[in-house]
């Protein structure tokens, strides 16, 4: 039996004050204990300035393995981490995992000292790969890893999860986290801090879209519908909790199974809340979807737009139908649905017309709320290959004020950067300065009691960068 400790980076700022359980490393985590191991998981959200958790469970807790799991904003944090790693366990075995590394294997493993990167799913790779690190087994040829052997770093691709494997899997290791803390945070939907449980139902997406890594591929595979509610059941009568997001790359791909999980958690449960911070692709569903959302508990969506350029959304694959999507917007409006936009600004070749477009089509919706982000080609992306050329320097992706959707340097559109900058602050204000959306988001807002700390986050997202630059250093 292994001792492994499970990290979990966080960037955590004023832009940034949501989080959502760790559910890669708790998948992870019930795959150790299967196997004999003893995992622990650690989440940097409460010591992400200063590791002084983190520092005291390494020294108290000594651990055999480590595992990191990482996504783009966490690099920086990812830093610090190994640092402290390394001046405690020089020798210990360490392994990367998640979107960030699964794109960037060579950089983990040369720049930041990982041992082994696991790519994709990881739930049977990195198992196997303790099991032969302790029986002295070789490890540079396993499925899914890469690691540094004969003066380079081997890269092994691996596979996906096949349907039968997703559905006999554990249930997620819950039992290794702190529940209160979650319960004490923001998370993704941004309707307030209360207890909540994140689930995925699915993985994979099939779609093509330039900006996204897409780590658990593009073959859509299931969960059924029993396996889905047979989860929820234990999470409601075992831990109480009545509130679930669900975190799917696209949970209605596979309409009749949307209906079917719906319509059994309408039958089996008359309290719970459901939360779809992502994952509900617009223009597949129906208007009349959205009544059954809403009668499964649903009380909060978001739904993906990126851009209501015709031009721009084929450029980058999404393909949306935009008139589709508007019909799912005013149904789930209608339906009582909390409903949330997300949108992009400044794609590659974007002018200030197609993003002025992007931001009238945002104001004239039924949306309760929008986020506007800037486009960042994040490294390992189709997106980040198409504007090579025009990064002077693309390794100040890294960089931590670079990973911020809100306030970056990144300008790969022909608009200028004053006008990217003034649309991407006019939005803001033409969207939440109406008195109609106002009186809507207090009527149909989840928790109205939260509702002056939303406002001032999209305050601050709105302020002239300068400003907000001089707000969060002070």
């Amino acid at each position: 039996m292994s001792k492994v400790l499970l990290i979990k980076p966080r960037f955590i700022g004023l832009e940034f004050p949501l989080i959502t359980q760790p559910l890669g490393l708790m998948y992870i985590g019930s795959m150790l204990k299967a196997a004999g191991h003893e995992p622990k998981i650690h989440d940097c959200a409460l010591d992400h300035k200063d590791l002084h958790a983190l520092r005291r469970i390494l020294q108290e807790w000594p651990p055999d393995f480590i595992g990191v799991s990482i996504i783009i904003t966490e690099v920086e944090e990812t830093k610090k981490i190994m640092e402290l790693i390394r001046a405690i366990y020089p020798e210990i075995p360490v392994t990367f995992g998640g979107p960030w590394p699964s794109a960037n294997p060579e950089k983990s493993i040369m720049e930041f000292g990982a041992d082994f990167v696991v790519m994709g799913e990881g739930e049977l790779v990195f198992p196997e790969l303790i099991d032969a690190i302790n029986r002295k087994l070789p490890t540079d040829s396993i499925a899914g890893t890469a690691s540094w052997c004969d003066g380079h770093v081997k890269i092994n691709p691996g596979r996906l999860l096949t349907e039968e494997e997703l559905n006999q899997l554990p249930f997620p290791a819950w039992e290794l986290l702190d529940h209160k803390m979650y319960a004490k945070m923001h998370s993704k939907p941004a309707v307030g801090r209360r207890p909540y449980m994140a689930m995925i139902t699915s993985r994979g997406c099939p779609y093509r879209c330039s900006y996204c890594y897409q780590i658990m591929g593009k073959t859509f595979r299931k969960r059924s519908a029993r396996s889905v509610l047979a989860e929820m059941e234990e999470l409601y009568f075992q831990y109480g909790l009545k509130e679930f997001e669900i975190i799917d790359d696209c949970f209605n791909l596979d309409r009749e199974r949307m209906i079917a999980i719906l319509t059994s958690i309408s039958n089996k449960f008359d309290d719970v809340k459901l939360h779809f911070p992502n994952g509900l692709r617009a223009d597949l569903l129906e208007p009349r979807d959205m009544a059954l959302l809403k009668q499964a508990g649903t009380v909060s969506a978001a739904f993906a737009i990126e851009t209501a350029s015709p031009r721009l959304q084929k450029m980058i694959h999404k393909h949306l139908d935009i008139e589709k999507a508007d019909l799912t917007i005013n149904a789930s409006a209608q339906a009582g649905i909390y409903s949330t936009g997300f949108f992009m600004l400044g794609f590659p070749t974007e002018t200030y017309e197609e993003a002025s477009s992007t931001v009238q089509y945002a104001v004239r919706s039924s949306l309760h709320r929008a986020i506007f982000l800037r486009v960042i080609p994040f490294p390992g992306t189709e997106l980040a290959d198409m504007v090579a050329d025009t990064l002077k320097n693309k390794h100040k992706i890294d960089d931590a004020p670079n990973m911020n959707y809100y306030n970056n340097s990144y300008n790969v559109s022909v608009m200028s950067d004053k006008e990217l900058s003034k649309i991407f602050q006019r939005a803001y204000r033409a969207f939440y300065f109406n008195p109609r959306r106002i009186l809507s988001i207090a009527i149909h807002h989840p928790k109205f009691i939260v509702l002056p700390y939303y406002a001032f986050l999209t305050m601050i997202r709105a302020l002239p960068r300068m400003r907000h630059r001089a707000l969060v250093r002070n």
